[in-house]
């Protein structure tokens, strides 16, 4: 800017005192612009790189790329390396499996989900291959788990039987002999589900106490002789659902027996008439 206001400043009073070609001569001396300046110098990461910078949330006022650039050169800052994980060129792998599969096939493939951007039956030969390795390696496992099992020592009990539990807490019994429990219980209480409008000590108790009463009642007539029988009489049809002297309703969506096979007719007329035919049928019967 020093330089621009003074070779402007002495192209004006060279202006004013006529000399045309001394103030092209102050013009060629202005420096010319440079475009290389406004790219950043490399190395740097492009806005959209979303690996992580260190130090980066600690640094505003640049643009991502010269920010990028003041990390990567500063030895101080980062580790000098354009990412954080080493990167190693990529081995080509051989298929060892041939693979006899031809594109087409919908089946399921082990391992397939893993291979892409390859053609369909060099795919299929790679998973193939990691299948085969992922066999192998369940295979030596359960050998050496075998082996392991075997070397261990074998635990025996302290006693054969168990006893009997009994439980420490005190049962919580009234004169009557009956168990209740508290509010806050939250466990199943037999027969009390018709209890209602009580209390629910008070309810427990009822409760507990038809149930012992209905397992007394079944133990009575445990051994009790009994004796199955079964009526032989038809059970009677209250409900006529075919009436005998008329058709039925328009819009009835049940079965009539034999109304199919009548044409031309109103549906009362034809359901009677196929009732008629019914009756008579069961009447031969």
């Amino acid at each position: 800017y020093l330089l621009q206001d003074k070779v402007s400043k002495q192209w004006y009073q060279r202006r004013v005192r006529g000399d045309i070609s001394l103030c092209f001569f102050a013009m060629s001396e202005i420096q010319r612009f440079n475009p290389d300046s406004l790219v950043t110098k490399s190395p740097y990461h492009i806005p959209g790189y979303g690996g992580y910078i260190p130090q980066r949330k600690y640094m505003i006022g640049g643009t991502f790329s010269k920010t990028t650039h003041e990390i990567l050169t500063d030895a101080k800052l980062g580790s000098g390396n354009f990412v954080l994980q080493k990167i190693e060129p990529v081995k080509e792998k051989i298929p060892r499996e041939k693979s006899y599969l031809i594109p087409g096939y919908t089946g399921y493939i082990p391992k397939g989900e893993h291979w892409f951007a390859l053609p369909y039956v060099t795919a299929c030969s790679y998973a193939k291959g990691d299948h085969r390795d992922a066999m192998s390696h369940q295979a030596a496992e359960r050998t050496r788990m075998a082996v392991e099992r075997g070397k261990a020592v074998p635990m025996t009990p302290f006693r054969r039987s168990t006893e009997p539990y009994v439980s420490k807490r005190p049962s919580r019994s009234t004169s009557t002999g009956l168990d209740y429990h508290i509010s806050g219980y939250t466990g199943f209480l037999p027969m009390s589900r018709n209890k209602i409008s009580m209390g629910y000590p008070s309810m427990t108790k009822q409760a507990i106490a038809d149930y012992r009463e209905k397992e007394r009642e079944e133990a009575a007539m445990k051994n009790l002789p009994f004796q199955l029988e079964r009526s032989t009489r038809k059970p009677e049809i209250s409900r006529i659902v075919y009436p005998k002297t008329s058709g039925m309703v328009p819009h009835y969506t049940g079965h009539i027996p034999g109304e199919k096979f009548k044409y031309g007719d109103t549906f009362g007329i034809s359901t009677n008439a196929a009732l008629k035919t019914m009756y008579a049928a069961s009447a031969t019967e």
